[in-house]
């Protein structure tokens, strides 16, 4: 996909949805797959970022990650996302 041909939605607000331009909930998500590598990191007890790195070798979509996804299908904003999951 060229860099043209990327369109990024934006929320208008009306009166349904009280002006916020969101109606309904969508969700983020993350979802951890426990491999045998992340089992055992977990049975160590290593550190957040090491199992975080080893979530992410193993293919995990990061929250963040998915909610980019949606920005691109145009499901929410960037603004959205930012504001649920990026501090």
């Amino acid at each position: 996909m060229d860099r043209e041909e990327i369109k990024l939605a934006r929320a208008k607000g009306c009166a349904k949805c009280n002006e916020t331009g969101y109606k309904g909930r969508l969700g983020l998500h993350e979802i951890l797959e426990c491999t045998d590598a992340m089992k055992a990191l977990i049975k160590r007890k290593e550190e957040v970022d090491t199992i975080r790195r080893q979530a992410i070798t193993d293919g995990m979509t990061t929250l963040k990650q998915d909610g980019i996804l949606k920005v691109f299908q145009g499901l929410t904003d960037l603004k959205e996302v930012r504001r649920v999951c990026i501090k």
